[in-house]
């Protein structure tokens, strides 16, 4: 497994990137929230989930791959009727992402996978990996982290909800799992503008749950690092 500072865009120098550019690395650019989570989460719980799978699955991963610095904030207007939320609008969001892919893609990268941590961003990122892969003739996925994992959450669970859900058991599971003292162990209750009851997190549902999709991840970078990286996939004939 690499180190991980050997995966960290921000640890290397131009040189180490140039080179990466060469092995034809996948660069994967993380995009999380910064919204309320109940009394019980901390506001940066799609943050630190998605930080945490992009950079284990670069680390796991059997080809060269490189993960940008997170942008910390999404689509959330859903949540800005509690403390905490900080929202951009979806053209601010795609807007940036333009910005950030013209950039990779100056640097000589040809394969970039947006990975998202923050249910609310799926549209928006999905629409800009479309017309960036088309804009830029690049290789450029959108993902969502869970959707590596089908089955995983639903193996765990004790509580209704089979989805990553929203602050709840799921998501409460993660942040025990990766910074346990930022849950507030005294407030896991289920109050307004969470999806279900976050009392059913435990540490190992969390384990389990990440390390699936980073695992899943890894093999996702093999899958994109084998496909061709300028080729814009379109209307192909059907040949007998």
């Amino acid at each position: 497994m690499k180190e991980l500072r050997d995966v960290l865009w921000e640890e290397r120098t131009r040189a180490e990137v140039t080179e990466l550019a060469k092995q034809e690395a996948v660069v994967i650019v993380p995009i999380g929230s910064t919204e309320q989570h109940g009394v019980a989460l901390p506001v940066s719980v799609d943050a630190r989930t998605v930080t945490y799978v992009s950079r284990r699955g670069a680390q796991l991963a059997e080809v060269p791959a490189l993960v940008t610095p997170l942008i910390p904030f999404g689509v959330s207007p859903h949540h800005m009727m509690y403390g905490g939320t900080i929202s951009l609008r979806v053209e601010t969001v795609i807007a940036v992402l333009t910005d950030i892919c013209e950039s990779v893609v100056a640097d000589g990268f040809d394969r970039i996978i947006i990975l998202n941590g923050h249910g609310g961003n799926s549209n928006t990122i999905g629409a800009a990996a479309l017309q960036l892969k088309h804009q830029l003739g690049r290789q450029i996925q959108a993902i969502t982290w869970w959707d590596l994992i089908p089955g995983v959450i639903e193996s765990v669970r004790e509580g209704p909800c089979t989805t990553i859900g929203h602050a709840g058991e799921s998501e409460a599971s993660c942040i025990l799992a990766l910074t346990p003292d930022a849950v507030r162990k005294d407030k896991l209750i289920l109050v307004e503008g969470i999806s279900d009851d976050p009392k059913l997190g435990t540490a190992a549902k969390g384990e389990t749950i990440l390390n699936a999709a980073a695992e899943a991840l890894a093999r996702k970078l093999k899958e994109v690092a084998a496909s061709p990286g300028k080729q814009v996939v379109g209307i192909e004939r059907v040949r007998a």
